[in-house]
C-alpha cells in the first residue's frame, strides 16, 4: 500500500498539474511548456558569397550539372554552371522564403539569373556556360529544447527560372524530400502542424 501525501504535498501537485493544464490551454500545444521544445529551421537564408567559376560551352562535357553540400555548421555551397546566351552574361542571385514563420520545415528558393544585352557571341554552337560558387549562410529559427521536435530545412535552387537542384536536411517524420520539385514545383513549404 502507498502512503498517502501529506495534505500541504497532496496541494502543491494539485497546483502544479492545473498550472500545466491552463497552460497548454492558453498556449495550445505542450511545446510551450518548460522543457519541450518547438524547434523550427532558419528563419533567415542569406547569400555569403557569390562568384564566377569560369566559361565554356554547353556540349562540353566536364561542366558540373551542379552540387551542393552542407559544410559545418549552418550554411550551403553550391557549385553549378548556368547556361547563357553568351559567355560574358552577368549573373545575379536573390533568395526568398517560401514557408510561413514558424515553420518546422524552413524552405527556400535560390534564383540564379544570367543577363545578356548586346549581340549574341557565337563561339560556342549550343550557348554559353558560366561556372558560378554560391554560399549561403543560415540563421535565426528556434533553439532545441530538452524534448526535440521535428525541424529542417529545405533549399530549392532555380537557374534561369528553371528547377536546377535542391538541398535538404530534416528530422523525424517531416517530409522534406526533394524529389517532388523534380517533376512539377507545387508545395515548397510543409507544417507538422498540419
Amino acid at each position: 500500500m502507498v502512503p498517502a501525501l501529506p495534505r500541504p504535498a497532496a496541494r502543491t501537485v494539485g497546483v502544479v498539474f492545473a498550472t500545466a493544464v491552463v497552460t497548454l490551454l492558453l498556449a495550445g500545444s505542450v511545446n510551450s511548456l518548460p522543457g519541450f521544445s518547438d524547434h523550427t529551421g532558419p528563419t533567415e537564408l542569406t547569400v555569403a558569397s557569390f562568384e564566377r567559376a569560369g566559361t565554356g560551352c554547353v556540349e562540353d562535357t566536364d561542366w558540373p550539372d551542379g552540387g551542393s553540400a552542407s559544410d559545418a555548421g549552418p550554411g550551403y555551397v553550391r557549385t553549378s554552371g548556368i547556361v547563357t546566351e553568351d559567355a560574358d552574361a552577368d549573373l545575379s542571385v536573390w533568395v526568398e522564403r517560401t514557408s510561413p514563420a514558424g515553420a518546422d520545415l524552413s524552405t527556400f528558393r535560390v534564383h540564379v539569373e544570367s543577363h545578356h544585352e548586346g549581340p549574341v557571341e557565337a563561339d560556342c554552337e549550343n550557348g554559353s556556360v558560366v561556372g558560378y560558387r554560391l554560399e549561403l549562410d543560415a540563421s535565426g529559427g528556434s533553439p532545441p529544447g530538452f524534448l526535440p521536435d521535428d525541424h529542417g530545412s529545405r533549399v530549392l535552387y532555380f537557374e534561369n527560372g528553371e528547377v536546377a537542384g535542391c538541398s535538404a536536411g530534416y528530422t523525424g517524420g517531416l517530409d522534406g524530400s526533394c524529389d517532388p520539385f523534380f517533376e512539377e514545383p507545387r508545395r515548397t513549404w510543409a507544417n507538422a502542424t498540419g
